[in-house]
C-alpha cells in the first residue's frame, strides 16, 4: 500500500525554511526602521533651515546680526521692514530651550525651528548666524543663515552735516538764478 503524506525529512526540512525566510524578514524590517529614522533626522534638520531662512527673507526687507548682544548661546537679529515712517523693526532671539532650537521675541512667545536638541552653540558675526546643533542621536549639524550687514547709524553730526550741505546748495542755486535773472 501507498501511503500519501510527509516524510519526517520533509518536514523538518520545511520548518527549516519557514524559518530562515522569517530570520530573513525580520533583519530586513529591522533594518528599513533605522533607515526610516536616520532620514528623518536629517529631513527635519533641512526643513528647519528652510523654514526659518524663508521667514528671515520672507519681506525682502533688510535682516541684519547684533553681534554685540548675542553670544555662544543665543543669537539676537533684526528684522526690518519698509522704510520712511512705515518702517517696523522687530528683534528677534535664536536659543536653545529645554530640548529644542526656538525663535523668541521681545514681546512674548516662541517657534519652535528644530525638535530634539542635546546641544547647540550660536557664532554671530556681521552678516552671517551659525548654529552648530548636536541631536539627541550624537550627530552633529551646522547651519549657516546669511543676513545683510548691520546699516550704519546715522549721528547728528552726519545729519547735521547733511542739513548743511543741503542749505549751501540751496544757496548757491539761488545766487545763480539771481544772477541769471540780472
Amino acid at each position: 500500500m501507498k501511503s500519501k503524506g510527509f516524510t519526517l525529512a520533509e518536514t523538518i526540512f520545511s520548518i527549516f525554511i519557514s524559518m530562515l525566510v522569517i530570520l530573513i524578514l525580520q533583519n530586513l524590517l529591522t533594518n528599513l526602521k533605522t533607515v526610516n529614522k536616520s532620514s528623518h533626522r536629517t529631513d527635519d534638520i533641512a526643513f528647519a533651515y528652510v523654514q526659518f531662512n524663508r521667514f528671515l527673507h520672507e519681506d525682502s526687507g533688510v535682516v541684519y546680526a547684533l553681534a554685540d548682544s548675542s553670544n555662544s548661546f543665543k543669537s539676537k537679529l533684526v528684522k526690518v521692514k519698509g522704510s520712511g515712517k512705515k518702517k517696523i523693526e522687530k528683534t528677534y532671539i535664536l536659543e536653545k530651550y529645554k530640548h529644542m532650537i526656538r525663535s523668541t521675541t521681545d514681546e512674548g512667545g516662541h517657534m519652535p525651528l528644530l525638535l530634539n536638541v542635546q546641544a547647540a552653540s550660536f557664532s554671530t558675526k556681521d552678516g552671517q548666524i551659525k548654529i552648530t546643533v548636536i541631536e539627541k542621536d550624537k550627530r552633529k549639524s551646522e547651519l549657516y543663515f546669511k543676513l545683510d550687514p548691520r546699516p550704519k547709524e546715522k549721528s547728528k553730526k552726519d545729519e547735521e552735516n547733511k542739513s548743511q550741505s543741503e542749505n549751501t546748495t540751496r544757496k548757491n542755486k539761488n545766487s545763480q538764478s539771481k544772477r541769471s535773472s540780472k
